[in-house]
């Protein structure tokens, strides 16, 4: 009984693993929601044009998860942002709005429970970015849909995710274009996810949750040449009901011509289940 008990609660915290930059082929059961306010900090250096010295944003992004059928769920993000940009002259100025919203489907077609909390599963991504309605320092004011797919490995203390996605920009600028990906060019993403459980060990009947060292390595091409890479590393707890994420981003590769490059970043997410 012990024993089951034990692979229960093994299996529902692994079945939860995800990183905070990086999909998962995970979803929440049918009338299960899942809340995800993250707040993110990033600091970008000098614009191409020269418009800006260097930029501040925060990002305060919400999502909304919600368990359709066993294998299918419906996420809406909301990206509320705020931002300092600094002028080559010395003077600033901050301004407020509402990125792009993004509405996305999340269809599980592989999934093979090996045991105890090995699991190998596969999903399929397809959804798209939308104007939020403000003006074009947060918003694209276009409709960019995005197709792409993820695996979720498990095996014992180690978690595998890797996702790709392609997503075709109908509209879009370089003001709004600040992190990557919302310009007039297509974007092609690539996000590796790797997660090792460090407490506790093995998992028993009483296991309350578990602390994880997450690492992501989060690559971004876009059709007019751009090329971002960053890594992201990072700790993580999660239990029954909640998860608790920080992670940093760095940067690793930045060949880009288009817009600012990014110093560094910092994110702080919870996670809840009801």
């Amino acid at each position: 009984m012990l024993g089951a008990l034990a692979a229960l609660v093994g299996c529902g915290a692994a079945w939860a693993q995800e990183a905070m930059y990086t999909e998962a082929a995970t979803m929440p059961s049918p009338g299960v929601f899942v809340l995800r306010p993250q707040v993110h900090y990033y600091r970008f250096g000098a614009e191409p044009d020269g418009s800006a010295a260097s930029t501040e944003r925060v990002i305060w992004a919400t999502s909304l998860q919600v368990g359709i059928e066993r294998a299918l769920s419906l996420t809406l993000e909301v990206p509320v942002a705020w931002e300092r940009i600094r002028r080559p002259d010395g003077s600033s100025e901050s301004n407020r709005g509402v990125e792009d919203l993004d509405a996305m489907l999340k269809w599980r077609f592989f999934k093979d429970d090996s045991g105890g909390v090995d699991t190998v599963r596969a999903a399929l991504l397809a959804g798209a970015r939308f104007a939020s309605g403000d003006n074009r320092d947060f918003s694209s004011q276009s409709f960019n849909p995005h197709l792409g797919a993820v695996v979720t490995v498990v095996r014992g203390r180690h978690g595998f995710n890797q996702e790709v996605s392609f997503q075709f920009n109908t509209g879009g600028g370089g003001v709004d274009n600040l992190g990557g990906g919302l310009g007039p060019a297509e974007a092609v993403r690539s996000n590796t996810a790797y997660l090792f459980r460090l407490f506790p060990e093995e998992y028993a009947a009483d296991t309350k949750g578990s602390w994880y060292l997450t690492a992501e390595l989060n690559t971004l091409y876009e059709t007019n040449g751009d090329w971002d890479v960053r890594v992201s590393p990072g700790i993580m707890y999660e239990a029954w009901g909640f998860a608790i994420e920080v992670m940093a981003q760095l940067p690793a590769v930045q060949r880009l011509n288009n817009r600012a490059t990014l110093d560094f970043g910092v994110g702080v997410g919870v996670r809840i289940t009801f």
